[in-house]
């Protein structure tokens, strides 16, 4: 009796999950589009992170989910453009160099320098919004603080990477689910290791 107790429970808390991804991934879809794709993407980001984030501290979920995807992606539209648009603008120029390195000037060392630089800012890329998301802090101190977790937080850094690759891996054989969850799924790994990594730093720098 008490297992299938426990098998229903567990039932239910993994419909309820799963559920909970469904809703997120079409309101991170609709509020992109309602930025107009280029300025909606970062808020509606920025938006499920922030709520992962609630949710692996266990603080209390908002109860009309729509309504408050509205609120974040509104409070936080400026910034986390200002954040993500410099950052994929950084990223683009890189590949640009990259690019040219490779074709016209071929030089080695250069290469390997900007490729360095390349993989590093998509590093940054994964703890940029979840600092952001963390703190209230000047604009360029996000870019330093992300990089500090990329450089001290490898083992969560390599577990994002392998939880994207999972996901994305999944996705290629149910392709369903690029329609109804990747997005939440996609970003999942990502918030509980830039989690990890975040409170892992909280700790030390408290302790000293």
């Amino acid at each position: 009796m008490k297992q299938s107790r426990g098998l229903f429970d567990l039932s239910y808390r993994l419909g309820d999950y799963l559920l909970m991804v469904i809703r997120l991934h079409f309101l991170w879809f609709f509020f992109v589009l309602r930025g107009g794709i280029i300025f909606g993407f970062f808020p509606a980001t920025a938006t499920v992170i922030r709520y992962f984030f609630e949710l692996f501290a266990k603080k209390p979920l908002p109860a009309e989910l729509y309504s408050w995807f509205k609120q974040q992606t509104a409070k936080n539209f400026w910034r986390s453009n200002q954040l993500g648009l410099l950052q994929m603008a950084i990223l683009l120029l890189l590949w640009i160099e990259l690019r040219i390195s490779s074709t016209f000037l071929q030089n080695a060392f250069l290469h390997f320098g900007l490729t360095v630089l390349f993989i590093s800012g998509l590093l940054i890329s994964f703890y940029l919004l979840p600092v952001f998301v963390r703190y209230h802090l000047p604009f360029w101190v996000y870019f330093r603080n992300a990089f500090l977790l990329m450089i001290v937080s490898v083992p969560q850094t390599i577990a994002m990477i392998l939880g994207v690759f999972l996901v994305t891996f999944a996705a290629t054989f149910l392709p369903i689910l690029l329609f109804i969850a990747f997005i939440p799924l996609l970003l999942w790994p990502i918030s509980w290791f830039a989690y990890q990594a975040i409170q892992k730093t909280e700790l030390l720098t408290n302790e000293h």
